[in-house]
């Protein structure tokens, strides 16, 4: 009966007698065992894995296990949190003093910043370990002090501010306002080319810098300002700033590149609101620069409309963290996130002087 189920037919009557004939073999124990024997190895083979999938059951089978293994959860305490004080504070001789004053708080509690700001610290500013300013608070709740005595700082002069508030360490930090830049020219061209994204015009600024002694930082921006209302006695202005076409390599689009300069060429589409530079490579020397904008032709129209050159002298402070800024604000994801820079000793934020100086440059006599 095996052989006829295993060859897939009905006996033939020769078959038949042979089958007879072997009867007795059929009954027979050894006989038994040895067809047991075979319905096994037929049973497994059926079952048993082709060799080419071997490996993939074996993956399989590994990935079961792994994914079993995360089910397995973990209970980490984490340390003990000391607030640090952080503190904000870029001043200018143009204006008083002033500061933020907040505290740094764990990474489990961003979503509940009530209690982030202080009122309850006391800012003082030193000159040569002499008090010259004490902030107070403005009573608000966003951690903001100022000079009630509506003292400025000097350029060229070392500052050192001290912070302290209840239950935190004290923390302080020093820095200074480099000399204001000195714009010896500035004149605006009205060019006879257009943009090539809109046939708006463009104007050719030209300005010269008079270098300030040992290594210093500088920016500028281009913003174009009109009356608010239109009256030509309005105090109120609307103010745009204006993208600048980078086509040279003496100056750059962001504050890292200037900390890090790289040999390149700029790239022939990029356009920059601000402008960095140090005088590294031309210390002492007078810088020319010839800036070309694009402006709206809805804004050409505009009466008494002016274009405003803003350059601004850097403290080494504040370009380190508008540098570390704009590294965070890169952050992708991928490797070691950027650390924002801090100059105060026993605290966090910064600390840092700057001075400005302006040329108003009037459109209508570009035409």
């Amino acid at each position: 009966m095996l052989l006829q189920f295993l060859h897939g037919g009905s006996s033939s009557p020769a078959q038949t007698l042979a089958n007879g004939r072997q009867s007795s073999l059929l009954r027979s124990p050894d006989f038994v065992r040895l067809v047991g024997h075979i319905w096994t190895r037929l049973t497994q083979n059926l079952w048993r894995p082709r060799l080419s999938h071997y490996p993939v059951i074996k993956i399989l089978t590994a990935c079961i296990l792994l994914l079993s293994a995360c089910e397995t959860t973990i209970e980490i305490d984490p340390p003990d949190y000391d607030p640090e004080l952080n503190i904000t504070s870029n001043f200018t001789p143009d204006s008083i003093w002033a500061a933020r004053v907040a505290k740094t708080i764990p990474i489990g509690e961003l979503g509940d910043t009530t209690s982030v700001f202080l009122d309850d610290a006391t800012v003082t500013i030193y000159r040569d370990d002499v008090l010259v300013a004490r902030l107070t608070h403005d009573g608000g709740e966003d951690g903001w002090y100022e000079s009630p005595r509506m003292r400025t700082p000097r350029t060229n002069t070392p500052y050192r501010m001290v912070v302290e508030a209840p239950g935190m360490p004290s923390a302080s930090a020093i820095s200074m306002a480099p000399l204001p830049p000195n714009i010896l020219t500035a004149e605006v061209t009205k060019l006879d080319t257009f943009s090539s994204s809109m046939l708006d015009s463009q104007y050719l600024v030209s300005f010269s810098l008079a270098d300030n002694p040992g290594l210093n930082y500088y920016s500028f921006s281009i913003f174009l300002a009109f009356p608010a209302d239109e009256s030509p006695t309005s105090s109120e202005f609307t103010v745009h700033e204006l993208a600048m076409i980078h086509n040279s390599q003496r100056w750059y689009c962001s504050f890292s590149d200037v900390l890090n300069p790289i040999d390149s060429s700029p790239a022939e589409d990029e356009f920059c609101t601000i402008g960095i530079l140090s005088d590294r490579s031309s210390d002492g020397q007078v810088q020319d620069f010839d800036i070309t904008v694009d402006l709206f032709s809805d804004f050409e129209d505009e009466l008494d409309a002016n274009l405003v050159l803003f350059v601004m002298a850097l403290s080494p402070e504040y370009v380190e963290h508008r540098s570390a800024i704009e590294e965070h604000e890169n952050f992708d994801g991928f490797g070691q996130p950027a650390n924002l820079y801090t100059n105060f000793e026993g605290g966090r934020g910064i600390f840092a002087g700057y001075s400005t100086h302006y040329r108003i440059l009037d459109l209508a006599d570009t035409e």
